[in-house]
């Protein structure tokens, strides 16, 4: 699916959760309709536990900064906690297009531009903060004995939301 096509607001590649889910996703406003739209999308309504985090996996990992190590905290507590309530099976990771707690607060990179490399790259530094957290979700999983499928996703200020993939290697040149 082209994330860039209107005429799709949803990406419909994967396989959508059956069981409950925990969605980490940002603070940003605009985004908010847009992300029950999602979840509804893929028929979880009052099906899903929410945790709301400025820059969703960047700030659940603490921004990879002293002064927000305790947010680290935070999310997993949140994990234990709809694991232990909800008997959760996947975790969504909603990252977004230009979010100002990538810029503002963990000054992780500067703005993107609006341009298709422009998006390659900011989606790349999203991929790498999620498939972080995605990796600690696992361990944290196999620490408890417990088994969660993890999916990354983007959305754009539209609202369209697409599964995020490792970003393609680029031959070096020579």
């Amino acid at each position: 699916m082209d994330p860039l096509d209107v005429t799709s607001p949803q990406d419909n590649t994967y396989a959508p959760a059956h069981g409950h889910v925990l969605l980490l996703s940002c603070m940003d406003p605009r985004l908010l309709d847009d992300t029950v739209r999602f979840m509804n999308h893929d028929n979880l309504c009052n099906r899903y536990d929410h945790v709301i985090m400025a820059g969703a996996a960047l700030g659940a990992l603490g921004g990879c900064l002293p002064e927000y190590e305790h947010w680290r905290q935070t999310f997993r507590d949140h994990l234990a906690g709809a694991h232990k309530l909800h008997h959760i099976e996947d975790v969504y990771i909603l990252e977004h297009r230009a979010c100002g707690a990538y810029h503002k607060i963990f000054n992780v990179a500067d703005p993107f531009g609006d341009g298709p490399q422009d998006h390659t790259r900011e989606e790349a530094c999203h991929y790498k903060y999620a498939s972080l957290l995605k990796r600690e979700i696992h361990a944290w999983a196999k620490e408890h004995e417990v088994k969660l499928k993890v999916q990354l996703f983007m959305m754009d200020l539209r609202g369209r939301v697409h599964v995020m993939h490792p970003p393609k290697k680029t031959l070096a040149k020579k």
